[in-house]
């Protein structure tokens, strides 16, 4: 057998199947913002908090997020065509678990503070920022959807907060501002 098909043969036996909760653990070391992504009308929207969010493209733009194909979003979402990312800020942990529940639609809003768009959509009030989306594209990918939305409207309600991020399977708030920049220059 010469030396290449060894190298072949070599890597097929080395090749191992990836378990899903050893990648869920690896990739949980990727700092992420947090997001609760919105869509239906008033009286029988929900949401679902997400950290697999990102920008697409800026001309047009862009942003998607993944959900899983269960997930109790997707009627309302396919009734709706759009949705809205809500950014969270580190004190809204709580929030985060809310939506992040596996409940029944009914009350998902209730005690939260929220409006809606003129095109219907509802938007969390006290979040860090908002981006709503017109659905334009959705694609599966194993057990998930990629959702794209096109951005139509914009908002940052609450400015100078800390953003909410998800680390290591924990949610907190981030540390910015002068100390932690002096902090790693002190450590290297």
């Amino acid at each position: 057998m010469s030396a290449a098909a060894r190298s072949l043969t070599r890597a097929e036996e080395e090749t191992r199947i990836v378990e899903p909760l050893d990648l869920r653990r690896v990739c949980g070391l990727f700092t992420t913002g947090v997001t609760v992504i919105t869509t239906g009308p008033d009286g029988d929207a929900d949401g679902t908090t997400v950290n697999s969010f990102t920008s697409v493209s800026l001309e047009p733009p862009l942003v998607l997020f993944c959900l899983h194909r269960q997930s109790r979003l997707h009627t309302l979402l396919e009734q709706s065509g759009g949705f809205t990312v809500n950014f969270l800020s580190g004190r809204q942990q709580q929030l985060a678990r809310h939506f992040a529940g596996r409940r029944a639609t009914a009350g998902a809003f209730e005690g939260v503070p929220h409006h809606f768009t003129a095109d219907g959509l509802p938007v969390l009030s006290e979040a860090l920022a908002h981006l709503t989306c017109t659905t334009v594209d959705v694609h599966t990918a194993g057990d998930h959807d990629i959702v794209i939305g096109e951005v139509v409207e914009l908002g940052v309600p609450e400015h100078g907060l800390e953003p909410l991020i998800f680390f290591d399977g924990s949610l907190g708030p981030l540390e910015t501002g002068a100390d932690r920049f002096q902090h790693a220059r002190q450590a290297s």
